[in-house]
């Protein structure tokens, strides 16, 4: 695991470091914001490659969504866990890191109040180690394209392009090549009342590349701010996961399909 912990660690540390690169932004303190949570998951039904039976997990995340004028920062970690004999109880450590800069707040413009509100300039980050020997590593530089729509806290289109140098047992796979991913995500706050909804997602459209069969992974959330029931909005949410993934890890035919429920602390 000493490989997948340095990676994430870097990751971490780049992620906490990346605001000292923008003092301008931190300066203006309207205009930046920094928010944690960490989450837990549980699912019943993962496949996993050349084991027939269902493969239950637990998942534990933290994450960390932070901007400033003219820069923002997404970055998650999980930690899951299998609890099945046929999956030799695998551990795994997984994180990404999507650092972005704004084209228009690096020209002196602001953000633009039509349906194109910005462009960004992305260096994406996906890594991370397992117990059974595949070490995944892709590089995504490109482009992400901020949208304004009524009603939607956040809309966005990454557009990038997909470097996979990922190993297994510290060989190269049969997938290493470039492709090409799609992302849209979104979140779209939902309000009646003390009810408070939050319906989160995205959608990774990932090409073919060598080996591996081109990919649809998505996870939509539904989550239901339980804490503001007793005055505290914000703080605690409970709801569930959509796990979609078509050809899980490149694999033609493997597919996840499930549902978790999901417990959210904010920091």
């Amino acid at each position: 695991m000493n490989v997948l912990t340095h990676r994430v660690i870097a990751c971490a540390i780049l992620a906490a470091l990346w605001p000292t690169c923008a003092p301008s932004a931190l300066a203006q303190a309207q205009q930046s914001f920094t928010v944690s949570n960490v989450n837990i998951r549980y699912g019943w039904t993962f496949q996993e490659p050349g084991i027939a039976e269902d493969v239950p997990k637990n998942i534990f995340t933290f994450e960390n969504t932070a901007a400033g004028r003219w820069w923002s920062s997404y970055l998650f970690v999980d930690v899951l866990r299998s609890w099945s004999d046929a999956d030799a109880n695998a551990k795994e450590v997984y994180g990404e890191w999507y650092p972005t800069l704004s084209l228009r707040a690096l020209s002196g413009r602001e953000r633009s109040k039509g349906i194109l509100g910005d462009v960004g300039v992305t260096v994406g980050l996906n890594t991370g180690v397992r117990s059974t020997g595949p070490s995944p590593f892709v590089v995504l530089p490109g482009l992400t394209f901020s949208l304004n729509v009524p009603g939607f806290a956040f809309l966005a289109v990454n557009t990038v392009a997909y470097i996979d140098r990922g190993r297994f047992q510290g060989q190269p796979t049969d997938c290493t090549a470039t492709a090409f991913q799609v992302t849209p995500s979104w979140s779209l706050p939902i309000r009646a009342g003390k009810t408070s909804l939050k319906v989160n997602g995205f959608v990774d459209f990932t090409t073919r590349h060598a080996n591996c069969a081109a990919q649809i992974l998505s996870t939509p959330r539904v989550m239901l701010d339980l804490s503001a029931y007793w005055q505290k909005p914000g703080v605690l949410y409970v709801g569930v996961d959509w796990v979609y993934w078509h050809n899980k890890y490149g694999i033609s035919g493997l597919k996840d399909n499930l549902v978790l429920p999901v417990v959210v602390l904010v920091l």
